[in-house]
């Protein structure tokens, strides 16, 4: 009998995996919420929610631009930042402050099943993958007790990876 030899997905490959199964329909979904929210959807939106859809990496709005130079040069630079600013306003990119001070800006909404959350180590900077749910009950308690309602989603929890840690 042969042992199974298979180790579970690395971290960073389950987090790509998340991101690489079903970027349409969650990029697609992402357009639905800004017409819910009485929102256009311009090419420059639809452009970079593909761009941020497409990569299970943080990157900072320069990184976007880069991405969008080839398939989309129509689409300036401040375009790009006023973009992110929408879509961040309205729940569909999260941002978080990376190590040496920019701004680091990842899709946050995710197609059906794909939801997760990200924590940050202080130290090494890497970004961990969370359950979508991990929260819930931090949330519900918050919610109960003092009528705020957190937006897990829209977080990034900062700490020690494991490897830090020890």
């Amino acid at each position: 009998m042969s042992a199974d030899t298979t180790s579970p997905p690395s971290p960073h490959d389950a987090h790509e995996l998340l991101h690489r199964t079903a970027p349409d329909a969650a990029v697609e979904a992402a357009l639905d919420d800004l017409r819910a929210h009485g929102q256009r959807v311009t090419q420059a939106r639809r452009a970079v929610l593909e761009v941020l859809a497409g990569t299970p990496d943080h990157v900072t709005a320069d990184q976007v631009v880069a991405l969008l130079s080839s398939s989309h040069p129509q689409v300036h630079r401040a375009t790009v930042y006023r973009t992110l600013e929408t879509l961040v306003e309205f729940g569909l990119v999260s941002h978080m402050h990376g190590s040496a001070g920019a701004t680091l800006y990842h899709f946050a909404s995710a197609a059906e099943g794909h939801g997760h959350l990200h924590a940050h180590c202080r130290i090494c900077g890497r970004v961990v993958v969370l359950e979508a749910d991990v929260l819930a009950e931090a949330a519900s308690r918050s919610a109960d007790e003092t009528g705020f309602r957190l937006e897990p989603s829209q977080s990034v929890l900062v700490g020690l990876c494991a490897a830090c840690a020890a």
